[in-house]
């Protein structure tokens, strides 16, 4: 009997551990959610950083076309930093809807 008990304990033994390590891996899996959630974020606010930088460079060029000879030139480039700024936009808004995901 003394063969049987110690089975059973070693069979028990064996399931503590597994689901102690399961126990471990799910917290170490909402640890990284976590740090994925907030690099996300992170990389949002940089991104609506870059789009509001993006839209003071367009501004800048449409102050030019206004004073230039060659408005043509500055309104082109302004129109490329407004759809820069825009798909930051739309990145970060991404990022931001993942990251409040879950």
């Amino acid at each position: 009997m003394a063969q049987t008990s110690s089975g059973q304990e070693a069979e028990s033994g064996r399931h503590l551990w597994a689901v102690e390590s399961a126990i471990r891996v799910s917290e170490e899996a909402d640890r990284v959610r976590q740090l994925v959630r907030a690099s996300q974020r992170a990389a949002a606010d940089s991104l609506h950083k870059s789009a509001v930088s993006q839209d003071r460079t367009a501004r800048s060029y449409e102050d030019l076309a206004e004073h230039s000879g060659r408005p043509n030139d500055y309104l082109e480039h302004a129109a490329r930093h407004r759809e820069f700024a825009e798909e930051d936009r739309r990145m970060a808004g991404r990022l931001r809807q993942m990251a409040d995901s879950d």
